[in-house]
């Protein structure tokens, strides 16, 4: 990745002049729910800064190089959507702040969110990745194995077993759910789609099959620098969240891209821009605190929380300058950085996210009142601490000693 060049004077601005629908209120830009705290609201994965599109679909957390994230069943007994089952539950709204933990929900079995809730304070979740199902066909799927209706499954001592049951069991507890379109892995649909109007199908078919208020696009490797899908994906996003205002219906859209201690590169600053220049509301611009390379960051062990605040500090900065002439404060500005660590050890494996690296990086957003703090991942948040090589189900670090350790310390974010 590339050190950041601030664009003074780049003239973007965010629009203001957004009408809300009936029962919301416009609050620094964003269309709040008036009987909630907010309408307001993350996969890293692995690249590489040599161009190539990434290949692999591991869901493994993105790695920065240091030169340059239809129905649901309400049935949570393991049988599955159906056809003639009732509409999705909603949730019931936001907070100002919240942490919303990764999942990769491709991965096999899938995560049994509903006992995750009942067992743990977390109760909001961010689910990677849609992306195109083929490379071509602009047609969404859950990382080109499941289709948008059915979604993922897997195979328990009860029989089947459905993320969107469990996506349902989370709501039911009062929880919620946004999910995340693109990663590092396959092709995201801004490249696949031809045209805007395609897109933006695409992404409403998303929306209106699992009930949803929040999205979020994680843009990186190869499509951080690829204007052609950038401004698409821009302009669709601007059409969905007008069409769902215009029907009372507010879309809280966030934005996830690689960051380096220094801020984000010109390709992210970019990025950014062509979301705010289409007129899209960005409830948030969420960065990847993760494998940043020994010369972007020196000496990480023991650091990487330090490094997490440097990151968001950089990207507060650049955020002042995106939304320059707004008139924005400076605590709706913090409101609108987020940040997702990868907990444990990082792809760039010099680099380990301990359990005092996220106290650290807790207490200063607390302080700062960001609007979002993750992590990749839920998955990953097990012990392991005799494993010295980056696994999908648990974190690799000595300190961890028993299972969410790391969303416990997280969900005393408020």
């Amino acid at each position: 990745m590339n050190l950041l060049i601030l664009l003074a004077g780049a003239g973007c601005t965010a629009k203001s002049d957004i009408t809300c629908g009936e029962g919301t209120h416009l609050v620094d830009g964003v269309c709040l729910i008036d009987d909630t705290t907010s309408a307001a609201d993350t996969n890293a994965t692995t690249t590489d800064d040599t161009g190539d599109a990434p290949a692999d679909d591991t869901g493994d957390t993105e790695t920065n190089d240091d030169d340059n994230t239809g129905d649901i069943d309400t049935d949570d007994t393991g049988t599955g959507p159906t056809d003639d089952t009732s509409p999705p539950v909603t949730g019931t709204g936001w907070p100002d702040r919240f942490f919303a933990p990764f999942v990769d929900a491709t991965a096999y079995p899938i995560q049994k969110l509903g006992d995750v809730t009942a067992t743990t304070s977390v109760d909001r979740y961010q689910l990677g990745f849609i992306v195109d199902a083929t490379g071509s066909a602009c047609d969404a799927s859950w990382g080109t194995y499941y289709t948008i209706e059915t979604g993922p499954s897997s195979w328990g001592s009860a029989g089947e077993e459905f993320l969107y049951d469990e996506i349902s069991r989370v709501r039911d507890a009062g929880g919620d759910v946004l999910v995340s379109f693109g990663g590092a892995a396959n092709t995201p649909l801004a490249a696949a789609c031809g045209d805007v109007t395609s897109l933006t199908a695409q992404y409403r078919r998303v929306v209106d099959t699992l009930s949803l208020t929040h999205i979020d696009f994680d843009v990186e490797g190869y499509w951080v620098a690829d204007a052609a899908s950038l401004q698409r994906r821009a302009q669709a996003a601007a059409a969905l969240q007008s069409e769902l205002a215009a029907a009372g219906e507010p879309l809280a859209i966030w934005l996830t891209l690689p960051v380096l201690p220094s801020g984000l590169t010109p390709d992210g600053v970019a990025a950014v821009e062509a979301m705010l220049e289409a007129g899209v509301v960005l409830a948030g611009v969420n960065i990847m605190a993760m494998d940043y390379g020994d010369g972007a960051a020196p000496d990480p062990d023991g650091q990487m929380g330090a490094y997490a605040v440097e990151a968001l500090e950089s990207l507060h900065a650049q955020l002042s300058v995106s939304y320059a002439g707004e008139g924005m404060s400076d605590a709706a500005l913090w409101a609108r950085t987020g940040v997702t660590p990868m907990i444990g050890l990082n792809d760039v494996t010099t680099e380990t996210f301990y359990l005092s690296d996220a106290e650290v990086l807790l207490n200063f957003a607390q302080k700062k009142g960001i609007g979002q703090l993750s992590m990749w991942s839920l998955n990953r948040d097990h012990p392991c601490p005799e494993q010295t090589w980056v696994g999908l189900d648990c974190s690799s670090t000595p300190d961890q000693t028993g299972a969410y350790q790391f969303s416990e310390v997280f969900s005393g974010f408020e």
